[in-house]
């Protein structure tokens, strides 16, 4: 048994987990962004929905009720797309998630495996030393 030997390997896997832990806030940002977007245009939305009940109530000119039904059709679009893309984003958040468990698990992995293999080294050493102090006690002891 000798001593572990893929500490390369080792740094590799954990480079990998921190690029992957990376990738992840970014991803958790994006989602953020969007999140913080859809609910501005939700805000918004509401907005117009109460100025165009308020306009309906004090009589309107036609052409500001077109507007802003208009209006209120291009930020419903827009919410729905929003919608749309925080799904692909919440999604990609979920993928990113599982990669970094995984990438996570092989260094794990590799750090256990290391451990074993140094204790196991270890051991091998005591009982080299164990062995030549015997050796050394019986010299001294038949003098």
């Amino acid at each position: 048994m000798k001593p572990f030997a893929l500490d390369t390997v080792l740094s590799y896997r954990q480079r990998l987990e921190d690029i992957a832990t990376n990738n992840l806030v970014k991803a958790r940002q994006l989602e953020h962004n969007v999140q913080t977007e859809l609910s501005r245009h939700k805000d918004e939305y509401r907005d117009l929905i109460t100025r165009r009940e308020q306009v309906q109530k004090e009589g309107v000119n036609i052409i500001e009720l077109i507007s802003l039904e208009d209006h209120l059709s291009f930020i419903q679009k827009k919410i729905t797309e929003l919608e749309a893309e925080l799904k692909k984003k919440r999604d990609h958040v979920s993928r990113t998630r599982k990669e970094l468990l995984r990438k996570s698990r092989e260094r794990q992995v590799l750090e256990k495996l290391r451990e074993r293999q140094n204790a196991a080294w270890k051991q091998h050493l005591n009982k080299k030393e164990a062995a030549i102090l015997d050796e050394v006690a019986i010299i001294f002891h038949n003098k």
